[in-house]
């Protein structure tokens, strides 16, 4: 299969990918090809980075758990587009990870070797005009804290790393690129240029002319202002949109090499900053980065090797959207997958405690079948991830609030805005719509998979969930 080398530069870079894998759980298509996340970030304590890599290693194992050997009537479901590390494509001596580059335990001055050149070297004075000793001083161990200037030379070294020739070496025709990258930072806005440079000077000739995509993120959060005497507080948001605006006139002159750009970003600013501290600052997800995702998406489909630009706009500025009100393309994207996981994530739990159900007894779903490796991974990504990150959307002050997740078990009537059903009639006269509408539909089709072998039961369970939720929310929410 093709394959879709998606570079997350950054924090930001870390964020879009995570909503990615995300909406890939949901079942959202990638257009027949692979994602390979490569991340690339020198602050490796930073906790979205930790986060980012464990969604990516849990999404990878539940892929594989399911779909070796074992292909989809439908050829859709959840979890079904395949993701794979750079060093499990066969690059040799490369970990199986998707995090590379090394952390940095030094400051800037050493990485520069400063302190060893003599007091009279025109270098020396030359990097002592080119930079504060405030500057030389910092610590490299927690990322370039919103200052390209050091993140260019620093990171101008990764073409001879490993990771990179490994790379260079396994990418092939009809592989597409993807650079993730914040220009209102460090690590991003310096690491986007270095990279797109290199690629295109590469030496494989498949990755110089290869078509490549690039999300450059604008501000869309704030930062509360810094504290001279917090030693943490070092980046002033309120530079956020000049750095942009430096960054964006550097790339109309000199990026000529991308074959589509996706501009995006919020310039609302937050009634209530993030704090100004990296051990702290826990961004919650936002719109812009679940956005951000989707031009992957579109990118993955797209045919046109000619520059193109693009852009995301919202039809009305309102703080809280929903399905209704992201837009027609987004909508028909992600609506019908989110809404199909998300049942599956509040209902599955209920089938667990069920156990007398026929389709359980006969399948051989049985209560030793839910305490597997993979149940319990499914229950951790859905526990820790997956339901947290629509709470943090949900919460964020850019909401994006598709579902009432405040409703209790069972009250799917009312579970996705904008789409609420009116409750009719008494008993097996009423129009319900719960946990028994998807589970007596799980019984009704459970004879299409009895070609599946009971050595993939975990592939006939989710793909049971998936088909059964899919037609009962078609049937129930119109929503084809």
């Amino acid at each position: 299969m093709p394959r879709i080398f998606v570079f997350g530069i950054g924090g930001t870079g870390s964020r879009v990918i995570k909503s990615l894998i995300l909406l890939m759980a949901a079942g959202v298509k990638t257009n027949g090809y692979d994602i390979v996340p490569i991340l690339i970030d020198p602050h490796k304590d930073l906790n979205e980075l930790k986060n980012c890599k464990k969604i990516l290693e849990q999404y990878s194992i539940l892929h594989k758990e399911i779909y070796t050997d074992f292909t989809p009537a439908n050829d859709a479901g959840f979890f079904h587009s395949k993701l794979i590390s750079l060093g499990a494509l066969g690059t040799d001596g490369l970990k199986d990870d998707f995090d590379f580059d090394s952390k940095i335990d030094e400051t800037f001055g050493d990485f520069l070797n400063i302190n060893h050149l003599k007091k009279e070297d025109p270098n020396k004075e030359l990097i002592n005009m080119l930079y504060s000793d405030q500057s030389l001083k910092k610590s490299l161990s927690v990322g370039f804290k919103g200052n390209p200037n050091i993140g260019s030379v620093v990171l101008n070294q990764f073409d001879n790393a490993s990771w990179y020739k490994a790379f260079g070496s396994v990418f092939s025709q009809g592989d597409k690129i993807f650079i993730i990258s914040s220009i209102f930072g460090g690590t991003g806005a310096s690491g986007f240029p270095l990279l797109l440079k290199n690629l295109r000077g590469h030496d494989n000739k498949y990755i110089k002319d290869a078509e490549i995509g690039a999300l450059p993120v604008m501000p869309y959060f704030k930062l509360a202002d810094p504290d001279g005497n917090n030693p943490h507080q070092e980046i002033d948001s309120n530079n956020f949109f000049t750095k942009t605006k430096a960054a964006l006139s550097y790339y109309s002159k000199n990026l000529k090499d991308v074959n589509a750009l996706y501009y995006i970003g919020d310039p609302d600013a937050q009634s209530n900053p993030y704090e100004n501290d990296e051990e702290k600052q826990n961004n919650k997800a936002h719109l812009i980065e679940l956005i951000g995702a989707s031009s992957i998406l579109h990118f993955a489909k797209s045919t046109n090797t000619e520059k193109s630009y693009f852009s995301f706009g919202l039809e009305k500025d309102n703080p809280v959207i929903n399905f209704k009100t992201i837009g027609d393309p987004l909508k028909k994207e992600i609506m019908v997958e989110l809404i199909d996981y998300y049942i599956f994530s509040k209902i599955h739990p209920e089938i667990i405690k069920e156990s007398k159900l026929p389709f359980r007894i006969t399948s051989g779903f049985d209560d030793s079948f839910y305490k597997s490796d993979f149940f319990l991974k499914l229950k951790d990504f859905n526990d820790n991830y997956f339901l947290p990150w629509l709470k943090e959307l949900n919460d964020n002050e850019r909401s994006f609030s598709p579902f009432n997740l405040k409703i209790g078990e069972n009250k799917f009537h009312s579970l996705v805005k904008e789409f609420e059903i009116e409750l009719k009639g008494f008993g097996i006269f009423s129009n319900k719509y719960e946990t028994a509408n998807f589970t007596c539909k799980m019984g009704k089709i459970e004879k299409q998979f009895k070609r599946i072998s009971n050595t993939k039961k975990n592939a006939k369970y989710m793909s049971m969930c998936q088909t059964a939720i899919n037609a009962v929310n078609n049937e129930i929410l119109k929503l084809n």
